[in-house]
């Protein structure tokens, strides 16, 4: 990443609201985000996912790879990814709602993925298509009828290897 991209990341952070700015430090917050994770998603708390980075542009969320997400083949239940795709965008959504005065009503609609190569190792799961959030969060706040849109994640391994490309399509309407 270059200082000229650091910058305008670190400016477009400063001027997300404060509930966005706030969201986002509390889910980077590994004990936080733990706390939340195991009162809302008890599931996905036990796969113990890290949120590395969330802003308008992209989240990032890593997995371990651990004797509870691993299958009798030696490599990561597609579950556990699936769980950590699905967030990697839930995050984003979340990140963009808090920065809306408006309500909102959104859901995953459906899912697909490709998994090109076993998990072996922890995973990084990234999304980066925060303007098509945006996007969608205006469209649906401008008339009475739902929006729909695909959001892709690519998720690879530590050695930089791609393992999973994860389609999931969700659903805005104003409330």
């Amino acid at each position: 990443m270059t200082t000229v991209e650091s910058k305008t990341e670190g400016e477009a952070s400063r001027r997300a609201p404060l509930k966005a700015r706030l969201l986002s430090r509390a889910m980077r917050t590994k004990p936080l985000f733990q706390t939340a994770l195991w009162t809302q998603m008890p599931l996905l708390a036990m796969v113990s996912p890290r949120v590395l980075e969330l802003n308008a542009e992209r989240c990032t969320v890593e997995i371990p790879f651990n004797w509870r997400n691993r299958n009798i083949f030696g490599s990561m239940y597609f579950a556990a990814s699936m769980m950590a795709a699905e967030a990697t965008t839930g995050g984003l959504v979340f990140f963009h709602d808090a920065k809306r005065p408006d309500a909102f009503s959104y859901i995953v609609k459906g899912v697909s993925a490709d998994f090109v190569d076993k998990a072996q190792s922890d995973v990084t799961f990234e999304c980066r298509q925060g303007e098509v959030i945006a996007e969608a969060f205006a469209e649906a706040a401008g008339k009475k009828s739902s929006v729909e849109r695909t959001l892709e994640v690519v998720g690879w391994r530590e050695d930089g290897t791609e393992v999973a490309r994860v389609k999931v399509d969700w659903w805005w309407r104003a409330k």
